[in-house]
């Protein structure tokens, strides 16, 4: 079984009901991935859809048999609004993790506000995906400095550096223990050293499917597997490590 770690929601995919995950589903089958974390996308572009946008993300989770697993976002800027959102999301909801697109949302990730953010994610036990790789505020190295002030956080680098930064996201993932890296984003050379260089047990892979309107587990598949790493590696990164870090994760069935 493949756990997709990147993946977004976005309402165009629907067909018949507004959130019916039958045909987002139906491009995962296809590449036989099992479970998949879903991002929202609308609310990190307008954040006057953030509450809207999680609301449809909880709800296409909830109707895809618990293949697919909700992370939130919140508007920083608005703290006690954010921080009343989370609890919505951790709480009733039953999300099961926070994102951030620090660029596109315009709040740095070091930025004090994110304190808060980190201290209800260690309450819920529940992880913090931000977009990174894209200066000036969503860099490898600042997610780290969140990393050394919430220890007890659990942060992924959404993209492990994309294609300029992946040598900076692997100092980070070998200084703190507490940040994890997606394989979504840097070329088949990057992964490979990535998964040479920094600790293999916690990197997972993601597509970042959904985004648009594309087939992007099939061109993300493809770069990971012209990484060429070893049968016990993929292993590690498609299935075992994402079941450590979402717990709801069954176990695949003994063939």
């Amino acid at each position: 079984m493949i756990v997709d770690c990147h993946t977004h929601w976005h309402p165009d995919w629907a067909k018949g009901a507004p959130t019916d995950p039958t045909a987002w589903l139906g491009v995962l089958d296809r590449h036989g991935i099992g479970h998949a974390i879903v991002l929202p996308t609308r609310g990190l572009f307008d954040d006057t859809l953030i509450e809207a946008d999680n609301n449809e993300v909880a709800a296409v989770c909830r109707a895809s048999s618990g293949r697919m697993i909700p992370f939130c976002t919140v508007r920083l800027w608005q703290e006690a609004r954010a921080l009343a959102e989370l609890d919505r999301c951790l709480g009733p909801l039953g999300f099961q993790g926070i994102k951030f697109h620090p660029w596109v949302q315009a709040v740095p990730v070091n930025h004090v506000l994110m304190d808060g953010v980190c201290e209800r994610a260690v309450a819920a036990g529940v992880p913090i995906l931000f977009h990174d790789g894209t200066p000036p505020c969503s860099l490898p190295s600042q997610i780290g400095l969140l990393a050394r002030r919430h220890p007890r956080a659990t942060l992924i680098l959404g993209h492990c550096g994309l294609l300029e930064y992946w040598e900076e996201a692997i100092e980070v993932l070998r200084r703190f223990e507490n940040v994890w890296g997606c394989l979504c984003g840097p070329h088949p050379a990057a992964m490979r050293e990535i998964a040479r260089a920094a600790p293999l047990e916690r990197l997972c892979w993601g597509s970042d499917f959904g985004f648009g309107n594309t087939d992007l587990v099939d061109y993300r598949l493809r770069l990971f597997r012209a990484a060429e790493l070893r049968d016990n590696e993929q292993a590690r990164i498609l299935y075992e490590n994402p079941r450590r870090l979402i717990r709801t994760i069954p176990q695949a069935p003994v063939s």
